[in-house]
């Protein structure tokens, strides 16, 4: 990762809250195409199957889960994965101080005088990408949560700060200082899960949605496709509902139980379990859609 990714975050993310949906991107979320043809087992064929035959978001997200079960057992050791989630604890302490550009910068997210929501966002995608260089272990599935932490906390200040155009330095550190609340917290862990969720299925759903577009195919147009694509993302945010109390609990309790502060370990910690629930609520909706 480099100056570009968290770049291209941003610019994305403010997209989305301008207007744009996710069928008005041209090309497919960072690494897709590093995807190459996807592996012929029993799996996948059946995720392929589940598209052609029609079959729900959640059906085809379970299977998706399934096929790609070991990628997805790697996540706890992938270096992009702990720091995203190391940095979105620390925005949610830094929020708690009276001066929260102040603790981040602290936590090495340099956050410019003159604040705005792209500067915010744009710093926390550097310290990440810092970070990620520094253990040399930068992974694709890192880059998705890179981004899914961007997107979330632009979604973040963005809403609190209802849409002013130019915000002022105060308006800025006031959407932080929301972060340091319980409710907030558990607010933004799941915004983070729920995109970092749908992204990572996307990744591996890419080649084989592609295939299912055309005349007598699942998709007869790009734009039914991105209205699967759509239903996905809803898919995903409706079952982080699951993340969300949980972060929540997690965040007031460990910050009292550490004293204001929370370790690294129990924050990689709390990100795993968070991504565990996720995936138990994604078969657990499944199982009850298709009954």
């Amino acid at each position: 990762m480099g100056k570009g990714f968290a770049t291209v975050a941003v610019l994305r993310d403010l997209e989305a809250v301008s207007g744009c949906s996710w069928s008005d991107r041209t090309t497919t979320p960072m690494g897709h195409s590093r995807i190459g043809t996807l592996p012929a087992t029993r799996k996948w064929q059946e995720v392929v199957r589940l598209v052609a035959d029609g079959a729900d978001v959640g059906e085809v997200a379970q299977a998706t889960l399934k096929a790609a079960e070991k990628a997805f057992s790697l996540v706890q050791k992938d270096a992009g994965f702990r720091e995203a989630v190391n940095l979105l604890v620390e925005m949610g302490l830094a929020g708690g101080k009276a001066d929260p550009t102040a603790q981040l910068a602290a936590a090495g997210i340099a956050i410019p005088e003159s604040t705005s929501v792209v500067e915010v966002a744009l710093a926390v995608g550097e310290a990440l990408d810092q970070r990620v260089r520094a253990t040399r272990d930068g992974q694709t599935f890192g880059e998705i949560a890179g981004k899914a932490l961007v997107s979330a906390i632009t979604s973040h200040l963005q809403e609190r700060l209802h849409g002013l155009f130019t915000p002022t330095r105060e308006d800025v550190a006031g959407a932080l200082r929301d972060l340091g609340k319980k409710k907030e917290f558990g607010d933004l862990a799941r915004n983070f899960m729920a995109k970092l969720t749908n992204e990572a299925l996307g990744f591996f759903l890419t080649k084989t949605l592609g295939t299912q577009v055309g005349e007598g195919q699942r998709f007869a147009t790009m734009n039914q496709m991105a209205q699967f694509e759509e239903a996905m993302r809803t898919h995903c945010e409706e079952a982080s509902v699951i993340v969300q109390e949980f972060g929540a609990d997690w965040f007031s309790k460990h910050r009292y139980e550490e004293g204001g502060r929370i370790s690294r370990e129990s924050a990689e910690g709390f990100g795993w379990v968070a991504m565990k629930k996720m995936k138990a609520e994604l078969a657990m909706r499944a199982k009850s859609d298709g009954n």
